[in-house]
């Protein structure tokens, strides 16, 4: 017997060689195309973007492309109602975590640990959606931006409300709220055809003939019952706490949430109103018909998201006018 090592291969065990990433793909199951599809968009967007911006301001860029090889979901977890999926990306240049709800991405060199980093993304992403913005789309902005903004006055009120009088201001916010509510809409001349018209800071009555000229009809009589009944609380209860002299912290929040809410469905009915949108398309009978500011055109489109038929409301007909997407 002899003490010496050899370095010959005596059997036809073989260590394999690594998989291309660009393969792996193909080797994962039960994994969405589409939801693939997403992440590879949104990072390949990230990580590009200063390129793109050097290429459009200097025509040249000595960065090279970063293209996605391999996108794989390693995991959901659910946190406080809340689903956060992580992905691991693999580029040519880089990898990368990429977690969800809402989408964020974080160097793998820079933190390896994943469970570190979906705790990062949790309290990352609690402290942006803490922050306060004056909710809506252009179509709002355009139509109802005063209206918009003293909701977000309020809120911002609120958040920072400690003592009676913090609490009393908002009740009186929310009210200026929906009195101005009124007032952008008799400015858009939505009622122009009224013969005895409320006063403007009648909000009450001008709330009503929002409510009868989108949800007309016996069949939407409960429809209109609970807008009014919402309208009606909501005024009065801001009202009250204007001048509550025991005002609380829990009534400032219930004043602000029913203001929030019923804004929110005038706003929709008023926006329909404006564009002249049908509840439903004529072209495919969608109900998923939704109302669009195009500024170039400086006019409101109802637009159907299922067979992409736009166009305003013709009165003289069943069917809105409809153009091909």
């Amino acid at each position: 017997m002899t003490d010496k090592r050899t370095d010959e291969v005596t059997d036809d065990c073989i260590i394999p060689l690594e998989i291309p990433k660009t393969e792996l793909r193909n080797l994962v199951v039960h994994q969405s195309e589409d939801d693939v599809q997403d992440i590879v968009d949104y990072i390949e967007w990230q990580c590009n973007t200063k390129r793109e911006r050097e290429l459009e301001e200097t025509g040249k860029t000595d960065l090279e492309q970063e293209e996605v090889q391999h996108a794989e979901k390693i995991k959901t977890e659910r946190v406080i109602g809340t689903d956060y999926s992580v992905w691991d990306v693999h580029t040519n240049l880089n990898r990368w975590w990429v977690i969800t709800n809402p989408t964020n991405l974080y160097s793998q060199v820079l933190m390896p640990s994943l469970d570190y980093t979906l705790s990062f993304h949790i309290g990352l992403m609690a402290r942006v959606q803490a922050r306060r913005e004056i909710a809506g789309a252009d179509e709002l902005h355009e139509f109802l931006s005063t209206t918009q903004r003293k909701i977000y006055q309020a809120q911002l009120t609120f958040d920072s409300a400690d003592e009676i009088e913090d609490f009393q201001a908002i009740g009186l916010q929310c009210r200026e709220a929906m009195i101005s509510f009124t007032r952008e809409v008799v400015a858009a001349g939505l009622f122009d055809d009224i013969e005895d018209p409320p006063k403007k800071g009648d909000f009450l009555s001008w709330s009503e003939h929002v409510i009868g000229a989108r949800a007309a009809g016996g069949a939407a009589e409960y429809v209109r019952g609970y807008l009014k009944a919402i309208c009606q609380k909501s005024w009065q209860l801001a009202n009250w706490l204007t001048h509550a002299k025991n005002a609380t912290r829990a009534d400032a929040a219930l004043c602000l949430s029913a203001t929030e809410h019923l804004t929110h469905e005038l706003i929709s009915l008023a926006l329909k109103s404006k564009s002249r949108s049908p509840e439903q398309c004529g072209r495919c009978n969608s109900f998923k018909v939704n109302v669009t500011w195009r500024p170039d055109e400086e006019e409101y489109i109802a637009l159907c998201e299922m067979c992409g038929a736009e166009g305003n409301w013709n009165a003289s007909s069943e069917v809105p006018t409809a153009d091909e997407p």
